[in-house]
């Protein structure tokens, strides 16, 4: 009981979300700021009980900052109604808890900074100062300071979480190969001449093939060990799945819809890896490779680790949606032209050390 209480009290939390819009839309602002304070209660309450019992966990955390989210957005959606300005606390608060939710599908973890907490502490009183406000017209209250220092708070807060992904981008790559089960298990691939190229394709936004199938694979990889699948064919069906002729954005040709990339890469990948790596397939690995694009295919996913492959995928390809222009031709060209400038840097550089080393 005493590892339910608390996310419990975070669950009610949630489904109070509803009836503070209602009284928002309604309002009621008494019963309002009334059912506001004990939220927040819960809020408070949670958390302590947790600690003191010793029952935190990671499910409650993001129960808790989900819980945090949906009562700041519901509060501020009423707020805009009376003051325009809210409307700017609300869509950076969007664009960060976006952002957050994008550092964690690639990353897997949540990043949690000085300046957030921070922030989140001004938005609540900011919140609280404009309920007071709508409460009691006739008392002058900082209302729009504290809209524009909350404001500030966020876009430093953002700009904070921006540099830390990029400064730990890194990290989960090299936690990767200090693996030595995974590493013995895919080296023969990642070190095959024919794979190697993929560093060239780029994938969806500035990041490679290579690099994308590398993080899938190990994500599948993990997700075998911990839950008893078939982790070697997760790997392996992993860093081959995009294993494709091309890059796509190179295909300026038009087609059918039906034999697009999206529809056609997952046999093409599932050809060339019988063709270059024999010895690592079988039926079940050619099967999660082929069905990976679900719904996209016409066949379903069969096994479960083709399930599982499917859907890290599909998170791991998050950045897509954050950059959706990519789909455009001029777009893809400069897509293209950035890769190949970045390799002819690459290749320069390259040539300069072997001139320096000879001399």
């Amino acid at each position: 009981m005493k590892k339910m209480i608390p996310n419990l009290l975070t669950i009610t939390r949630l489904l109070v979300v509803p009836l503070v819009l209602y009284l928002g839309v309604q309002k009621q602002m008494i019963p309002l700021v009334l059912l506001a304070a004990f939220v927040a209660f819960t809020d408070f309450l949670d958390g302590k009980l947790a600690r003191r019992w010793n029952v935190t966990s990671e499910l409650g955390a993001k129960l808790d900052t989900i819980g945090d989210k949906c009562l700041a957005f519901s509060l501020l959606i009423i707020l805009v109604v009376d003051n325009r300005l809210f409307f700017y606390v609300f869509v950076l608060e969007c664009f960060i808890a976006l952002f957050n939710i994008y550092v964690f599908y690639r990353t897997k973890i949540v990043e949690s900074l000085l300046i957030g907490k921070i922030k989140t502490w001004f938005i609540f009183m900011t919140i609280l100062l404009g309920f007071l406000d709508l409460l009691f017209i006739h008392i002058q209250l900082p209302v729009n300071l504290f809209v524009v220092l909350t404001a500030l708070f966020q876009l430093a807060s953002l700009i904070q979480y921006v540099h830390a992904y990029h400064a730990n981008k890194g990290e989960k790559k090299r936690l990767q190969l200090e693996n030595k089960e995974y590493v013995a298990l895919v080296k023969p691939i990642l070190e095959h001449e024919e794979f190697l190229k993929r560093k060239e394709y780029p994938h969806h936004y500035n990041e490679s093939v290579y690099d994308h199938v590398l993080r899938v694979s190990y994500d599948c990889y993990k997700i075998g060990k911990k839950f008893h699948m078939d982790y070697k064919a997760l790997a392996i069906a992993g860093l081959l799945h995009d294993f494709y002729d091309k890059p796509w954005q190179s295909d300026f040709e038009k087609k059918p819809l039906f034999q697009k990339h999206g529809f056609v890469h997952a046999e093409q990948a599932r050809v060339n890896s019988l063709k270059y790596f024999p010895e690592f397939m079988n039926e079940k690995i050619g099967s999660m490779i082929k069905t990976h694009m679900f719904p996209l295919n016409k066949s379903i996913p069969k096994y479960k680790e083709s399930w599982i492959l499917t859907l890290v995928d599909k998170a791991d390809s998050m950045d897509f949606l954050f950059h959706p222009l990519l789909m455009s031709s001029k777009f893809r060209k400069k897509t293209i032209e950035k890769h190949s400038l970045e390799k002819e840097e690459s290749s320069r550089v390259k040539i300069n050390r072997k001139m320096n080393y000879s001399k």
